[in-house]
């Protein structure tokens, strides 16, 4: 009996395989086949989205037509409506009213599969991975090679996934599960996701937000080469200087509303960002010079810190690794991504332990010493370090919570938010919405609205304002301004330099160096879990950094 039900079972297995087989190989003799009979890629005609029963207004009346094989990029500000609109296109979100086309003919997508099947491809800025599988297993979900007898070919996958590894410089370790990755390479196997589909129409949604300088100049080169091979790309961003590095064309979002089109190569940075906020778009730097022969004294010192790596603990993610926060400096490590700089953050807020070595803060008024790896998070938190995480749903966010609870998820404890335990909805409301329009959070108003319904830039900036908004002398701080506009970007950087003024430090852990040479006083490069060189911004540049950073790269590929 046992035998005949493991037969059957089987069976059925091998039946759902086969189908899954010829279900991607329809869509790949699709693809190759596809005639572009139409002028156009796809088309939005009078499309609109809402959300929240009609009060959050994300698409209106939005109009816009891609060409075929033309890299034609999406830009406005967070919450502007740019990724929804993109979704509907992918089938995740239906429209409200309005019509969208593909290749000329009205499409009705029910779901991503439907989008797949005709050829569309996007890679997102939430990333949708399964945590408790591999990244090779991610990659292939869904179009997974099989042979005759419906058995997946896990060798022909990985073949294939390592050759657009190695051509495109997207480094990934196949064999880890994505809850031990790192975001970054989170970010490229969403890219190798979308590469393994051979898809005609590629959309990528803020894909560069954490990739080093030379893999940015890798992927827009790949963005090239697939227009060179006829494909059509979307790609939404808020790097002008990537859109006038690839583009041919630009499209404006702003509040929902479509704004226009323009050709890049008649288009300035400074009219693209005007066009994204309706007024001119004025920077924001640190031009102050930090006296450090004031003998500052030190926030923070790091001793002989040695951490293991969160993906591959028997590898050493640093070791004996010494540097010191000063009061009232904003501190930045440059790095390529991979090199220690995640571990090093989040054993400063407690979620990992040191292997050896010690993380000792000053933040007492008698400056008497704090063993950080001694403390819990909860401690950590109420001595004053703040923290930003690199991953803000793993870390720094309760998506299905409200957006209120988010804002006071660490300080809920503390009057006025709770009293012997009760808890002051009232004062949490208030004090949520303080914050947000402190940070101008789009989206947020509704505040006991699930936190996951606000964009990735409008969550990033809930999570900034609430560390920096809560008691605090020291804030790590890692990509904080990772998916942000031009505009909330330099928002957050006048804050940022506003907090310390009134004596308090910043220790920023940035792969932008861009961001690193407008707000920092002094700058660590780190290679390999090691400071291989120390500066003052103000006595150094893009070059010279870049010439440490070149040296570097990441290891375990594939």
């Amino acid at each position: 009996m046992k035998k005949h039900l493991l037969n059957y079972r089987i069976s059925k297995i091998n039946l759902v395989a086969k189908k899954l087989a010829i279900d991607y190989s329809n869509r790949t003799s699709t693809n190759e086949n596809n005639i572009h009979s139409g002028k156009y890629a796809f088309e939005f005609n009078n499309v609109s989205k809402s959300f929240l029963n009609g009060k959050i207004k994300a698409n209106q009346n939005i109009n816009l037509k891609v060409k075929w094989n033309e890299i034609h990029a999406i830009v406005g500000e967070n919450g502007a409506g740019k990724t929804t609109l993109m979704s509907m296109l992918f089938g995740l979100f239906k429209p409200d009213s309005g019509e969208i086309k593909v290749n000329d003919k009205i499409v009705n997508f029910k779901s991503a599969i439907d989008a797949a099947n005709a050829g569309i491809g996007m890679v997102h800025q939430h990333f949708k991975l399964v945590e408790v599988y591999s990244l090779l297993d991610n990659i292939i979900l869904g179009a997974e090679p099989v042979n005759k007898l419906g058995i997946i070919n896990k060798k022909q996958a990985r073949h294939k996934i390592e050759k657009l590894a190695n051509k495109y410089n997207l480094k990934v370790n196949l064999n880890i599960k994505v809850s031990n990755a790192s975001v970054g390479e989170q970010q490229r196997t969403e890219i190798l996701k979308l590469l393994y589909r051979d898809s005609e129409i590629l959309i990528f949604d803020e894909p560069t937000a954490v990739l080093s300088d030379d893999e940015i100049k890798g992927f827009l080169n790949m963005l090239l080469e697939f227009k060179k091979q006829g494909k059509t790309i979307v790609i939404i961003t808020h790097k002008l200087n990537e859109v006038k590095a690839i583009a041919d064309r630009v499209s404006v979002i702003r509040k929902g509303e479509y704004i226009g089109t323009y050709n890049v190569v008649d288009s300035s940075i400074e009219d693209i960002s005007k066009y994204m906020i309706g007024t001119k778009f004025n920077e924001t730097k640190n031009n102050r010079i930090l006296n450090y022969n004031a003998n500052l004294r030190n926030l923070l010192s790091i001793k002989n810190l040695t951490l293991t790596k969160i993906s591959q603990p028997k590898i050493l993610a640093t070791k004996d690794l010494s540097f010191d926060v000063k009061q009232g400096e904003i501190l930045a490590i440059a790095g390529i991504e991979g090199n220690g700089q995640s571990e090093i953050a989040l054993a400063i807020g407690g979620i990992i332990k040191p292997k050896h070595g010690e993380i000792i803060f000053y933040g007492k008024e008698n400056n008497k010493p704090i063993f950080i790896k001694k403390c819990s998070v909860k401690q950590i938190y109420d001595f004053g370090i703040s923290h930003v995480p690199e991953d803000r749903l793993k870390y720094g966010l309760i998506k299905n919570e409200s957006i209120a609870y988010n804002v006071v998820s660490s300080i809920i404890d503390r009057k006025p938010f709770s009293h012997h335990g009760i808890i002051n909805n009232k004062a949490i409301n208030n004090y949520a919405r303080l914050v947000c329009n402190e940070y101008d959070v789009r989206g947020s108003q509704n505040i006991n609205a699930p936190v996951a319904n606000l964009s990735g830039g409008n969550q990033q900036k809930l999570v900034i304002g609430r560390e920096m908004n809560k008691y605090h002398k020291l804030s790590i701080l890692v990509q904080p301004t990772r998916g942000l506009d031009l505009k909330a970007i330099s928002d957050i950087h006048r804050k940022l330099l506003q907090d310390v003024k009134k004596g308090n430090s910043i220790l920023l852990i940035s792969y932008e160096l861009d961001e690193i040479f407008k707000i920092a006083d002094r700058i660590l490069v780190i290679d390999n879990g090691k400071i291989v060189h120390e500066t003052l911004t103000r006595n150094s540049n893009r070059e010279k950094i870049g010439q440490f950073l070149s040296r570097s790269a990441v290891k375990g590929c594939c």
